[in-house]
């Protein structure tokens, strides 16, 4: 038999989320930190909308980008007024077929770390390569103007900036946007802008790249109703592009992705048309865990931890306590029952991820676990 011409690295994140999933199904007592999943319910509105759809029957196809009446509801609650929307099954999708629309083989894309998991895959998959752009540790990991021009070469043809950032919390101020975009427009590139973490921003609120109308030509911005609004199993993202890009990213989906759900887009019409008090509550409680749990983690000796201000996550370093990341996530869902992510995931090695994705707590004995397995590295606890 030929051999696999392509073989994709599976995603870290879901992997340790199975991993953890199958322990708590054994009967091991485990606390499971890493997927970036809201696990409050969805609004009822959204509930409501899909039983209403089923009894209807309308489970059939929608169109590739998805259906008017949810086009324009993501307008008006996106503020998106020019530009094309695209309606597709997650941010994912919409994030993939763009690179692999704008990007060819040999094109560079600037891709900023820390990093989501999944940007240097799509990168790659589109047959492009993804040009590393570390942040500055010493400024909440946000990737400078410098940084970016001493990254590209004459193969660069686009950004790929994720804000807030998964995995280090990071929002970026409006000055670095300005700084960013302006970049984008002196290098003639495009700018790729995955936005789903927009809803929550903790400290000093949230600006989109959107508000810089000189930049709408080149920006290609993607957000989803996965976090706002506690669907992530519905599926239901959403984007606004260029004229110039619309139909080539809209054909892409088309032949790979086929259409959104139905279902899904009943249910987003009915939350996007809701009023935003769903998404200040959902705010306030992750503000309120994130408060909670960053002085619990700092007063254990050996982490440092940045403080996010926005997204749900915190991002800890932990080289300090002699293990690597990989070995402490493993060793601490082994011995203590607490499943983290390893920044080596995200192209950062010696920091892992805390997703705050669980009652309080919970986290607070989550805190407790971790206090634990960094004092005593060398000790095998009972298993719980």
């Amino acid at each position: 038999m030929k051999p696999l011409r392509r073989v994709v690295p599976s995603s870290i994140t879901m992997s340790l989320d199975k991993a953890a999933k199958e322990l708590k199904a054994s009967g091991r007592d485990v606390i499971n930190l890493t997927a970036g999943q809201v696990d409050l319910p969805m609004p009822q509105s959204g509930k409501d909308a899909v039983i209403a759809a089923l009894n209807a029957d309308r489970t059939g196809y929608v169109p590739a980008t998805g259906s008017a009446d949810v086009k324009a509801a993501v307008r008006n609650r996106m503020g998106w007024h020019e530009g094309s929307i695209l309606i597709s099954a997650g941010a994912k999708p919409l994030v993939s077929a763009s690179i692999a629309c704008l990007c060819g083989p040999g094109d560079e894309v600037l891709l900023p770390t820390p990093c989501y998991t999944s940007y240097p895959e799509m990168i790659r998959l589109a047959g492009a390569v993804p040009v590393l752009v570390p942040g500055d540790p010493e400024n909440r990991f946000a990737v400078s103007r410098t940084t970016l021009e001493q990254a590209i070469s004459p193969r660069t043809n686009a950004l790929l900036l994720n804000n807030p950032v998964n995995p280090t919390g990071t929002v970026y101020r409006r000055e670095e946007l300005r700084a960013i975009a302006d970049f984008c427009k002196e290098h003639d590139l495009w700018l790729v802008a995955d936005e789903v973490y927009g809803e929550f921003v903790y400290d000093g609120g949230f600006v989109s790249l959107y508000k810089f109308a000189d930049v709408r030509d080149r920006l290609i911005l993607i957000n989803s109703a996965s976090k706002s609004y506690a669907i992530a199993g519905l599926r239901l993202g959403y984007a606004v592009t260029p004229e110039s890009a619309a139909d080539a990213i809209a054909a892409y989906l088309s032949h790979t992705l086929g259409c959104p759900c139905s279902l899904s887009e009943r249910a987003a019409i009915a939350v996007l048309d809701d009023d935003a008090r769903f998404c200040r509550d959902l705010r306030e409680i992750f503000r309120e865990r994130r408060n909670t749990l960053y002085p619990l983690l700092t007063s254990i000796p050996g982490i440092r931890v940045e403080q996010s201000a926005g997204a749900f996550y915190l991002w800890l370093y932990v080289r300090e306590t002699g293990m690597d990341d990989t070995a402490f996530c493993r060793d601490l869902l082994e011995r203590e029952g607490v499943a983290l992510t390893p920044g080596s995931a995200f192209l950062c090695p010696g920091f892992v991820r805390l997703a705050y994705t669980q009652p309080e707590p919970v986290l607070r004995k989550a805190a407790e676990r971790l206090a634990r397995f960094v004092s005593h590295p060398g000790s095998r606890n009972e298993r719980r």
